[in-house]
């Protein structure tokens, strides 16, 4: 008879504590409705929930039908939501212009399930009208009269014979599930039924709800770009409308360079960008008023239609919207392209140099209330051309404008040139340039021309910073030293991210105006949307504080952290410049606390880089980062006794070729006493190299790293394998970590070697017993 063997198991509990990291991402998804710009029904309408059954138990139709088999035989579908969940598809998606081509072709047929009313304010051309909503949002029986009468529209309906059949409904889910089972229990193949994706939402579908096709050349739009009658909208990406574009174009992008670097599109009327677009629109909505409006997009094609249909959808009049054919592949409209469209431009730095220092007139023309919310620079001229709501065109913009002409003569008098401040370098600094020649001053982009626009405008957060008026409120880095673990005090550490991860002051939050390619330039670049987004967010906690920034060297990073937190509503006072930056030597030596993120990335760099885990056996046993060094300060009652300091010195001694020429990152349990304790004996054992891993063993991050490597014998220095490891690690081989017999060390250590010898007799005796 064969015995089974009982495996055993050593089984260690792992705790797990928090750890701060700042601008954590919000692994929430952000939810998709339902939704239409045109449609009477609301989302809480459509997006009714599927009904869903435990697996197990029975829904009250199985239930009954159970109770009465002669139910089997009705067609009445009682729960259309949960048949659509029993059909299994995915509801076969398509493209919403894919569908509308194969439409045209004759090879399908678009059923628009909408409500008559949204279907009557636009729908595509020979798409048949099938409704599955009612007032109360989508049918959930087949036996309502919505859901009968789409029956029998569908059933037997020569034009769906043989055909690849569309549902549109508001936004490709509710209503397209509801009449994928009706068309199905009608008869129709699962495979023949498909859902256009985004349904009425979807761009392409919006722009054949219009029925246009307005279009104009290459040669007509480049010999319109100074027609006053004409506005142009390029709806490339930003990028490259900045590489070239036609003079006096609007850069309205409908696309995009997603997270993988790729050019990607707004699909939708909810994108991003698509809101944005038509956001601008609703606000500008006189400038395309009365006006031919020329669209540019790559070749004439997606971007086009998506413009146009966001433009339609708010307000402008579609027969006044023309697509440039082909775009910016057609060769009159790419050798038209300029780059600063006929404009001198001047940087912010210059700018400010030059009010300072008289050598230039500089003319505000922002709205007097933008220039209130962030001030005006030193020796600068007020006169605004914008009107209170941010525009150009009204009759106070008017009145303006009247006054501009009237008043500047007697404030530019000299033969100096002229530098423009507007909102961001362009409606405003066109406008108040053209005035100024008007005027009689020389505005010629060639070297005689005297007027220039300043660059970025009122976003560049170098001129912002100096329309704030602060002169920084300086502390130095002994200051700031001092300060860490203040309740009254913040510090921002707008480095870079990496710099931040190697070296930082502890308890400082990572809120980086840096990157690879430098600091932040406007308030437009993504790393100040972020850091406006992280000091709104906890503004409530922040603005009660004194708040240090540590850039650096306490010079442009630490100018545009101050300017955004200006633009975040921020008192200034409360906001100081650490002079020198990570670079004042008070500073550097107290910037030895490293990320847990950081430490994790150079784990794998044990040439480099040492753990050195200082947490009691008993801890480095139940969890440690791999390759880390177990020298344990700690006992198992957690305290720091003498003489583990001592065997701490005494192995570091007596392996000084192990520690030196490498960073040292040292593990105690949460980042204070333990490291504090090791970075002092490091230092006196001559080792200089050393930071501790902020939050220590408390955080997630390392815990997740955590495993459970056998602990090498610490007298020699070979592990549980017989293996030799004691040798240099700088030779680039994996030492196994080895700690000192001491402490608490030893009845741990002495306690792993005879369970795991017992371990080894219950294997070796099951092996004789099966084996007869």
């Amino acid at each position: 008879m064969k015995r089974k063997l009982l495996p055993v198991f050593l089984s260690f509990a792992l705790l797990a504590n928090g750890s701060l990291t700042a601008f954590a991402a919000d692994p929430v998804a952000d939810a998709v409705t339902e939704s239409d710009v045109q449609t009477t029904v609301s989302e809480d309408q459509e997006n009714q929930e599927e009904v869903t059954v435990p697996e197990g138990e029975s829904s009250e139709e199985e239930a009954s039908t159970e109770a009465d088999d002669s139910k089997e035989t009705s067609d009445v579908i009682t729960d259309i939501a949960g048949r659509y969940t029993e059909l299994g598809t995915d509801g076969n998606p398509i493209d919403g212009s894919k569908a509308i081509e194969n439409a045209k072709a004759g090879s399908g047929v678009i059923v628009d399930v909408r409500t008559p009313e949204n279907y009557n304010k636009g729908y595509i051309e020979g798409s048949i009208s099938a409704p599955v909503f009612t007032s109360d949002g989508v049918v959930k029986r087949s036996d309502e009269p919505t859901a009968v009468a789409f029956t029998e529209t569908v059933t037997g309906n020569s034009a769906l014979e043989g055909k690849e059949i569309y549902v549109l409904c508001n936004s490709g889910n509710a209503g397209a599930k509801a009449a994928t089972v009706l068309l199905n229990a009608a008869g129709y193949s699962l495979d023949n039924i498909h859902t256009i994706t985004y349904g009425a939402t979807g761009l392409e579908v919006r722009y054949a709800f219009l029925g246009t096709n307005n279009a104009v050349t290459g040669a007509e739009a480049v010999a319109a770009v100074d027609s006053s009658d004409v506005v142009i909208i390029d709806v490339r990406t930003t990028e490259n409308y900045t590489k070239g574009h036609l003079k006096n174009s609007i850069s309205l992008p409908v696309f995009y360079i997603n997270e993988k670097g790729e050019q990607a599109i707004a699909e939708t009327n909810k994108d991003s960008y698509a809101v944005s677009f038509a956001d601008y629109v609703k606000a500008n909505i006189s400038t395309f008023s009365g006006k031919k409006v020329y669209v540019l997009c790559n070749s004439g094609q997606r971007g086009a239609r998506a413009a146009t249909a966001l433009l339609a959808d708010n307000g402008v009049d579609k027969n006044t919207i023309y697509t440039i054919t082909d775009g910016a592949k057609d060769k009159t409209v790419n050798g038209a392209f300029v780059t600063v469209d006929g404009y001198k431009f001047v940087s912010g730095n210059d700018a400010i140099n030059a009010a300072k220092d008289g050598t230039a007139y500089v003319i505000d023309v922002r709205s007097s209330k933008a220039q209130a919310k962030t001030g005006i620079l030193k020796g600068s001229i007020s006169q605004s051309l914008f009107d209170a709501d941010n525009k150009l065109d009204t009759a106070e913009a008017e009145a303006l404008e009247i006054a501009f002409k009237e008043e500047i003569p007697s404030k530019i008098t000299e033969d100096k040139p002229i530098y423009i401040i507007c909102n961001s370098g362009a409606r405003g600094a066109q406008k108040a340039t053209k005035l100024l020649g008007e005027l009689g001053y020389n505005t010629s982009t060639k070297e005689d021309g005297k007027v220039y626009t300043i660059e970025n405008g009122a976003k560049g957060l170098e001129l912002l910073y100096a329309m704030s008026g602060t002169d920084g409120n300086a502390v130095d880095g002994k200051t700031a030293v001092a300060a860490v673990g203040k309740d009254d005090v913040v510090i921002l550490d707008v480095r870079a991210t990496g710099n931040y991860g190697s070296g930082h002051l502890k308890g400082s939050i990572s809120t980086p105006v840096f990157n690879a390619n430098g600091v932040a330039k406007t308030t437009d670049d993504q790393l100040s949307k972020d850091f406006t987004k992280y000091v709104t967010d906890n503004k409530a906690t922040l603005e009660k504080k004194e708040l240090y920034l540590l850039c650096n060297s306490g010079a442009s990073g630490a100018r545009a952290a101050t300017a955004l937190l200006k633009s975040a509503g921020y008192n200034l006072a409360k906001v100081h410049t650490i002079t020198g930056g990570a670079k004042d030597a008070d500073v550097k030596a107290a910037a030895i606390y490293v990320s847990d993120t950081h430490v994790i990335n150079k784990m794998a760099d044990t040439k480099n880089y040492l753990i050195l885990d200082v947490r009691s056996t008993a801890s480095y046993t139940k969890g440690h980062l791999k390759g880390s060094l177990s020298l344990p300060l700690f006992d198992k009652d957690n305290k720091l006794p003498d003489d583990l300091a001592k065997a701490f010195t005494e192995y570091v001694t007596a392996h000084k070729a192990d520690f030196e020429g490498k960073t040292i990152y040292v593990l105690c349990n949460s980042g204070a006493r333990g490291a504090a304790k090791a970075t002092q004996l490091l230092k006196e054992a001559g080792i200089t190299n050393v930071f501790t891993i902020e939050n220590g063993a408390k955080s997630e991050v390392i815990q997740k790293h955590f495993v459970t490597d056998p602990v090498a014998d610490p007298d020699t220095k070979k592990d549980n394998n017989g293996k030799d490891n004691n040798k240099n690690q700088n030779n680039g081989k994996t030492t196994t970590a080895a700690t000192t017999k001491t402490g608490d060390t030893a009845p741990i250590a002495a306690l792993a070697v005879a369970m795991l010898a017992a371990l080894g007799a219950i294997i070796a005796f099951g092996k004789k017993k099966i084996v007869k």
